[in-house]
């Protein structure tokens, strides 16, 4: 099944040309937004394992965790930790300055253009994010089953 082209106008009403500024700058506020989501993580990754020790603690006073699983819920919230301050961090890529687009696409350690740079880094980020995401939640679920077993 063929689609049919899209139908469009130019630019003809005064809000156009600020649609069309705010279409170039998404790729650069994404990159923001998972950086700033990588900093609210880091927050709540700090913030719950020292929680839970503190509540295990008081609580844990005939032994009753399972003090495995509770080094497992530990331990993946530290990879979650690492992959989140890895998002925070900046990275350095290869970037021809002088290049806006690329008609073709940059493989591996290959110089990319400065469109390229931020569909990269954005998908790095949020692979990172969403690897830290996961690992957190199964952190959480040892933790979970270190007090219910």
């Amino acid at each position: 099944m063929q689609q049919e082209p899209l139908v469009g106008q130019p630019l003809s009403k005064p809000g156009d040309q600020a649609l069309l500024d705010a279409y170039y700058q998404e790729p650069i506020k994404q990159v923001d937004r998972f950086t700033d989501l990588a900093k609210e993580l880091f927050k709540v990754e700090l913030a719950i394992p020292g929680i839970y020790a503190a509540v295990l603690r008081l609580v844990d006073r005939d032994q009753s965790a399972n003090h495995l699983a509770v080094l497992i819920a530990f331990l993946f919230w530290l990879l979650a930790f690492l992959l989140t301050l890895r998002a925070i961090f900046p990275r350095r890529y290869k970037v021809l300055e002088d290049v806006v687009r690329s008609s073709r696409p940059t493989l591996g350690q290959e110089p990319m253009s400065i469109a390229e740079y931020f569909q990269r880094s954005t998908r790095d980020k949020q692979q990172l994010l969403l690897g830290s995401i996961f690992l957190f939640c199964i952190g959480i679920a040892a933790a979970v089953l270190a007090v219910l077993a």
